[in-house]
């Protein structure tokens, strides 16, 4: 496919040299009461995807190991201390 757009680039309206541009910048969405939680760890994907991770659901299975954000309420949720 690629030689055929190399070599019909132009018939088809496209430049034979297509010059590659840089990814837009990812959107972090807001996290809620995980921002602000001492059980929320954030982990970064080695593509650079941002989670947030609920060290809770390592104990209790009634917490979503990466839960959808934002997080409004949550039962299990403790604010992080300030010197953390």
């Amino acid at each position: 496919m690629r030689a055929f757009v190399w070599r019909f680039g132009n018939a088809l309206g496209y430049p034979f040299f297509m010059k590659e541009t840089q990814a837009p910048a990812k959107f972090e969405t807001d996290p809620g009461l995980c921002g602000g939680c001492r059980h929320c760890r954030r982990v970064e994907s080695s593509r650079g995807t941002v989670f947030v991770f609920c060290e809770l659901s390592l104990s209790d299975p009634g917490f979503a190991k990466y839960p959808r954000l934002p997080v409004l309420e949550c039962r299990g949720y403790e604010k992080k201390d300030a010197g953390a």
